[in-house]
């Protein structure tokens, strides 16, 4: 069975997001999309993310009009404390040990990803699909790989989705919000929500 784990903060949830999830679900034989948001990713502790319930529901929207075979994984939210990717999917595989684990994040993720909690057991518990990113792309990906130590590298399998750049950000639509500008670049339900509940504001 071949799941997809689409992990981040959706701090909102915008048309980047959208993309690399069509994206996925038209090049690969997909069982299983879940969305996963963070309480709190524990590479971003020095930026507050919007409360989990507004984000939790941002996706729930968002879902009503997606695939069958898309879901809400609300294993980070529940815990409500900071989780490291590599413990949630290895509960998901636990869970059901007929998964493949596929990780999607952004292609940027490279910039920081030797810093995320133990990589040995995260790199050997999925494959990664990686959005490309302005200035991130397979020359990038092939630079990181080099850089891992021999015994990281047998382990780290890693690949950018087939699809445009992704030149949305959640932290400048945040930024836009907060100065006062109109709500763009979301789906229709997300803009509603924000909207109704001045979240960002």
């Amino acid at each position: 069975m071949n799941t997809v784990v689409f992990g981040g903060s959706f701090d909102p949830l915008h048309n980047g997001h959208i993309a690399a999830a069509d994206a996925v679900q038209s090049n690969f034989a997909v069982d299983e999309f879940l969305w996963t948001p963070s309480w709190h990713a524990a590479h971003k502790l020095d930026v507050r993310p919007a409360d989990a319930d507004f984000r939790v529901r941002s996706i729930e929207r968002v879902l009503a009009s997606r695939p069958q075979n898309e879901s809400l994984c609300s294993l980070e939210t529940d815990a409500q404390r900071m989780c490291y990717s590599v413990d949630t999917l290895q509960l998901l595989s636990h869970q059901n040990p007929e998964r493949e684990l596929y990780f999607l994040v952004g292609g940027d993720s490279l910039s920081h990803l030797n810093t995320w909690h133990d990589l040995p057991r995260l790199f050997a518990a999925c494959r990664f699909l990686l959005v490309p990113r302005p200035k991130w792309g397979e020359r990038q990906l092939a630079d990181y790989t080099a850089s891992l130590s021999p015994d990281l590298r047998t382990l780290f399998h890693a690949q950018f989705i087939d699809m445009p750049i992704v030149d949305i950000s959640s932290s400048f639509i945040r930024q836009h919000l907060a100065a006062g500008a109109d709500a763009m670049q979301m789906p229709a339900t997300v803009i509603d929500l924000i909207t109704a509940e001045k979240v960002y504001r």
